[in-house]
């Protein structure tokens, strides 16, 4: 499912200092007061009250409407707004800013401190790259306003419940960003799958580059794969009479890469298979034996298979991507654009582990091309499909 951006990304901030403070006007979070404030009296007991008030907070997000304190770094700008009340002409040109990284996996903020009512900065990233199972934390940062009116210092600072922080679709743009990968997803290219099974990485959403594209491959591999497993031709329509012993009635389809021809088809009535057999079950050519009559149906074992159960990886963030192994750096699995399927526990009758290694290869040069489907033990070794060795097929778009 799509994601609802307004309700989503957008961080309504409302907390302050002072009882009954309310959300902040403008742009940045829509209401009527302050995000946070401070306030002194000047000019003795009966003296005007003079507040520091934080009043926005938003990030600058192309082609985002909504307001968000989320935000991608170092590429989207973060702007905080103040405003002093009943204070004199220009002091609010020397509110001073102060911006303090939370956490030693957020680097920080670029610039770090400013003088003026209005603060744009930039975030930066400390967080390592040596792959982890693990989601890693949001980059945050506190920012701090003071001012001083008539020897009184004021001070108002987002509370640790509005800092600015990442939210999880940040989270993971931010991998991509500190990976340097070719391929930065957008907000739209992030979702929550429709099935689980898409999702081999460490968060709660999946990556696609095409929306819908990852499922779609792993229906299209799955059709090819019962296509392969049912496509022996009737050579002989059955109940046809009169023909030599030797006559082929049924015959394997087209040879299956290094596997060669598998049959699909178990000999009915008098007829014969001849060639090997694979688990009990015949893998070759069926003849018409002595009584020289037609007596097999093709594809009589009527296999289906269903591949969900056969996904070992489909999406990966690209820290994960590292921790297993995977030496591409732009994998296509960081981009939802491939799976990893591992048939060895598939049972069918006829076809051993490593044939049916060859039918998913197979599968997947017809749906992605040759080159886009090879066999491979662990992420970065490439073997033949009928290697004993092997442990998945990749299939790419």
């Amino acid at each position: 499912m799509r994601l609802d951006r307004a309700g989503r990304l957008a961080w309504v901030l409302c907390a302050g200092i002072v009882a009954g403070c309310t959300c902040g006007r403008g742009e940045g979070t829509g209401g009527s007061g302050p995000l946070a404030e401070d306030d002194a009296r000047v000019g003795g007991g009966g003296g005007r009250r003079v507040a520091l008030e934080i009043t926005e907070a938003f990030t600058k997000t192309t082609g985002q409407t909504a307001p968000r304190t989320s935000f991608l770094s170092p590429e989207e700008e973060i702007t905080v707004r103040a405003r002093l009340v009943n204070a004199p002409n220009g002091a609010e040109d020397h509110i001073r800013w102060t911006v303090r990284p939370v956490g030693a996996h957020t680097g920080p903020a670029i610039p770090a401190t400013h003088e003026g009512k209005e603060f744009t900065f930039r975030g930066s990233s400390a967080n390592g790259n040596a792959g982890s199972r693990q989601p890693n934390p949001p980059l945050e940062y506190e920012v701090i306003a003071t001012a001083t009116v008539e020897g009184q210092t004021l001070e108002a600072r987002l509370p640790p419940t509005t800092f600015i922080r990442q939210e999880e679709v940040d989270i993971v743009r931010q991998e991509y960003a500190d990976y340097g990968t070719s391929f930065r997803p957008r907000l739209t290219q992030i979702s929550v799958p429709g099935r689980a099974l898409l999702n081999t990485g460490n968060y709660t959403f999946i990556v696609e580059e095409d929306e819908g594209k990852l499922e779609e491959l792993l229906t299209q591999v799955e059709q090819e794969v019962n296509r392969i497993l049912n496509d022996d031709v009737q050579e002989q329509p059955v109940r046809t009479r009169g023909l030599k012993p030797n006559t082929v009635v049924v015959s394997p389809g087209p040879p299956v890469l290094e596997a060669g021809p598998l049959g699909d088809t178990d000999p009915q009535g008098d007829d014969v298979c001849v060639g090997p057999r694979v688990n009990g079950a015949c893998s070759g050519p069926i003849l018409a034996g002595r009584n020289g009559v037609a007596e097999t149906l093709a594809n009589n074992r009527q296999v289906r298979v269903e591949l969900s159960k056969l996904v070992t990886s489909a999406y990966r963030n690209p820290q994960r991507n590292r921790v297993i192994g995977s030496r591409s750096l732009n994998s296509r699995h960081t981009r939802g654009r491939a799976l990893d399927l591992d048939p060895r526990a598939l049972t069918v009758r006829g076809k051993d582990a490593r044939q049916l290694m060859c039918v998913m290869e197979a599968a997947g040069d017809r749906v992605v091309g040759t080159g886009n489907s090879f066999t491979e033990r662990g992420a970065a070794t490439f073997l033949d499909c009928n290697d004993v060795a092997a442990d998945h097929v990749h299939i790419q778009r």
